[in-house]
């Protein structure tokens, strides 16, 4: 009987069965074998994830087998195979030598668990308040129940850990995964990042702040598995990263002033997400005889979730390293984006 957390390998390549064992290895898992169609029928539907050869590719796709998520079709010269591949349902077409995309795919099925929801804070203009909105909806998300990540992207940002009062918490941060390629296990994931008041966070320390890693999109794939929701601090100008995380996010959110300057700038922020995201919404920051949060939705053409009041309190809890769960306004808007998201307790 098929072990259905054991992936399945499909060849009679001995070649590249040796390179799908050791990929299989390098997860961790032991794989189950099939030399045919008639092996790879009986195991297909519920193996954790598919490694299929190009020798065997073409008559599994005549096949009329289920569709299924997590097939990877590994062969020598990828791009001849695509009309194979979609006839198959195929999730990539990988080349041997393209091992870190193969251990991606197997790692997305092999950590368990559904995805996380990820969610982009992003500041329509300078000092909104991105970086402290971002470590309210993950204090929000705790207090669901929740296990969250604030994942800061931000280099020049004043980093989230100083806003939840994390620095002095041990864990890894930024720097320590300049080396990182390949799979990131989801559970040792969350085992090693820094975890303060039921916040993990991924941000550089204070003495160490540089930029983003290459192996940033290894670290999200990752977060997806391990937690439940993951909060990404993005710049405005996105930098190298931002549009991946932006990309992969079901949600951006633009804290946006209600002032007439501030939405100006707004609008540009958010036509620019809106190529990226799959969904893009407002969080109008309140101004004493602002323009209120109906005109800042009309002016930048995006739905306004909350509204966010600035408490005085926030920023003398963030000095004393207390973080800004004490404002009132900061919940009230982060609950309010939360269940936009469906994310009940």
């Amino acid at each position: 009987m098929t072990d259905p957390t054991a992936p399945l390998i499909v060849t009679s390549d001995e070649r590249l069965l040796d390179d799908a064992l050791r990929w299989c290895a390098a997860a961790g898992a032991i794989p189950d074998l099939a030399h045919d169609v008639t092996a790879a029928r009986r195991a297909w539907r519920q193996a954790a994830a598919v490694i299929v050869g190009e020798d065997l590719a073409a008559a599994l796709s005549r096949a009329e087998l289920v569709r299924r998520d997590h097939v990877v079709l590994v062969a020598r010269e990828p791009a001849q195979w695509w009309p194979v591949a979609i006839a198959l349902g195929v999730d990539a077409v990988c080349a041997p030598h393209e091992e870190d995309r193969v251990l991606e795919s197997l790692s997305s099925a092999l950590d368990g668990g559904g995805e996380a929801a990820v969610v982009s804070v992003v500041g329509g203009s300078g000092g909104v308040g991105a970086s402290t909105f971002a470590v309210s909806l993950g204090l929000a998300a705790h207090r669901r129940g929740l296990r969250p990540l604030v994942l800061d992207a931000d280099p020049l940002g004043g980093g989230v850990e100083l806003v939840i009062g994390a620095e002095r918490t041990d864990g890894l941060r930024w720097h320590d995964f300049g080396a990182t390629r390949g799979r990131l296990n989801a559970g040792s994931l969350a085992d090693v990042l820094p975890t303060h008041r039921g916040v993990a966070t991924l941000s550089w320390r204070a003495t160490h702040r540089g930029e983003l890693p290459d192996a940033v999109g290894s670290v999200l794939t990752a977060a997806v598995r391990g937690f439940d929701v993951v909060v990404a601090d993005v710049p405005r100008h996105l930098g190298d990263h931002g549009p991946e995380i932006v990309g992969r996010s079901v949600l951006s959110v633009v804290l946006v002033p209600e002032e007439v300057c501030a939405v100006a700038a707004a609008r540009q922020v958010v036509g620019r997400l809106r190529d990226l995201a799959p969904s893009v919404a407002v969080v109008s920051v309140h101004r004493p005889g602002g323009i209120g949060p109906a005109a800042v939705a009309e002016a930048v053409d995006a739905p306004v979730v909350a509204r966010l009041r600035p408490d005085r309190r926030v920023r003398g809890g963030v000095d004393r390293g207390h973080g800004p769960g004490r404002s009132r306004s900061g919940r009230r808007a982060a609950g309010a984006v939360l269940d936009a998201l469906g994310l009940e307790p």
